[in-house]
């Protein structure tokens, strides 16, 4: 189980006493977006680094890193705090998910909950939203597409900003792999829905 807390050179959830926390499933990590991202992202692949053969994998492995810093570099200016995906173990078919949780300030003063389905989490009430994707006319058919986001917002405890998870299940848009797209969906709810606020650490 990880939280938000950590040093950051630009951290929107500096002020929360109560920040947000997640159970991580098997074969997923959370990857938190502020501090030194580069460090984090060797981090995440260290055994990789330490088990395979440097001069085959060490390219790949390098690739892979840079694909990632990047991700969270693209998180960060969005306000993102963390970013959570399957790392672990390779997925059997090629569909996978990610989830990106943002904290964003409110367009004007007052702070409600948008417009969706409204469910009630252990993080507090929150809307949901769920969306599908056509592949796009004329798609190479191999090709990686976004296959559906479910976004999940919930205002944060201090009622100053809205926390925003936004997961998206990606993959190559075959009708046999819809199972593998609903089995991810319901993961990811049931990752959100348990989804708590827990109290900040301030020694960073």
């Amino acid at each position: 189980m990880k939280d938000a807390s950590g040093p950051t050179e630009v951290n929107p959830a500096a002020e929360l006493s109560r920040k947000p926390q997640m159970i991580v499933p098997p074969g997923w990590a959370w990857i938190p977006v502020q501090g030194n991202r580069r460090t984090t992202v060797r981090e995440l692949f260290r055994e990789a680094w330490e088990t395979a053969p440097r001069d085959s994998i060490g390219p790949f492995i390098h690739r892979l890193e840079e694909a990632m810093i990047q991700v969270l570099d693209e998180a960060s200016g969005a306000g993102g705090i963390a970013v959570v995906m399957p790392l672990g173990v390779p997925w059997q078919v090629p569909v996978s998910a990610s989830i990106a949780l943002s904290l964003l300030e409110p367009e004007s003063g007052e702070l409600k909950l948008p417009n969706g389905d409204g469910v009630q989490t252990d993080a507090g009430p929150a809307t949901r939203e769920i969306v599908d994707f056509e592949a796009p006319a004329g798609a190479d058919p191999e090709s990686l597409v976004v296959l559906r986001t479910i976004e999940t917002t919930w205002i944060t405890p201090e009622g100053g900003a809205y926390l925003l998870a936004s997961a998206t299940i990606s993959g190559i848009a075959v009708e046999d792999y819809r199972p593998i797209t609903d089995a991810l969906t319901t993961l990811i709810i049931t990752m959100l829905d348990a989804l708590t606020w827990e109290e900040a650490s301030h020694d960073a």
